[in-house]
Parts: structure tokens; C-alpha cells; sequence
């Protein structure tokens, strides 16, 4: 039975070794958040697109302003005028930055590309900012 528990010890602090060059795989459940919110927002379910965000998230485009409850979270989620279609998703640590090519939607013909950083937790968005313009093409 000793023999089994230092085994046990020995692979578990050989898999936590050795480092890796490779960048940080974002959490499975923030991936699964984002794509379950585009999929909704895409689909102009509006109701949906809402229920990913937490009472109170903070939501910042030009300005920063907090979403006090659920309504006013389907507006904001209403007035997005782009589709999108997600590019990218990396793994920040406290933070998810997703990468967004938009297309036409209800606002009408849209183009470029957009970052926005997530902060989720407990499968609700409590941050989402959406980073200023980094060149031709994108869409602040």
C-alpha cells in the first residue's frame, strides 16, 4: 500500500514538471460560455444572450457601464449590431481575451475583426471589454 501512494506521489509531481513551451489552454468552461453567448447572439435570442451575463457585469465598449439586472442585459446584447464569428480564444489567467471576425447582422453590413477580454466565473460573464481598435479592420 506504501508502495502504491509513492507512486501515486512520484506521477503526480512528474506530470506537474518538466514546464512547457507551449501557451496556456483557455478553461474549458469559459470557451463553452463564450460560444454558448455567440451562438445565442447570432441567432437574435436576445433572452439567451442575457442569461450568460451575471446581475451586475460590467460591460465597456466606448464606456463602462454595470448591467443591474436582466433587462438591461438584453438590451445591451440587443444592441450589438454585428454577427460574429469566433477566431480565437486565449487563456489570460483571470481573464479569457476572445477574438470575434463581425459580419452583417441586424445593425446591418458589418466588418473587421474585435477583441473583447471575459472575466467568468461560475459560468456567468462578470467583465466584458471590449478592447480598443490595434489596426486596419478592427472594429472598436
Amino acid at each position: 500500500m506504501r508502495a502504491l501512494a509513492v507512486t501515486l506521489a512520484v506521477l503526480l509531481v512528474a506530470a506537474g514538471c518538466g514546464g512547457s513551451d507551449s501557451p496556456p489552454v483557455p478553461r474549458q468552461d469559459d470557451r463553452e460560455v463564450i460560444r454558448g453567448w455567440l451562438a445565442a447572439l447570432n441567432a437574435g435570442d436576445y433572452v439567451a444572450a442575457a442569461s450568460y451575463f451575471a446581475k451586475g457585469a460590467v460591460v465597456e465598449q466606448r464606456d463602462e457601464f454595470r448591467l443591474r439586472n436582466r433587462e438591461e442585459a438584453e438590451a445591451f446584447n440587443r444592441s450589438l449590431p454585428c454577427n460574429a464569428e469566433l477566431t480565437d480564444v486565449d487563456d489570460k489567467g483571470r481573464t479569457t481575451l476572445a477574438a470575434f471576425r463581425l459580419r452583417a447582422g441586424p445593425g446591418g453590413p458589418c466588418h473587421g475583426t474585435v477583441k473583447v477580454r471575459f472575466t467568468i466565473e461560475g459560468g456567468k460573464v462578470r467583465e466584458w471589454r471590449q478592447l480598443p481598435q490595434q489596426g486596419p479592420g478592427d472594429v472598436v
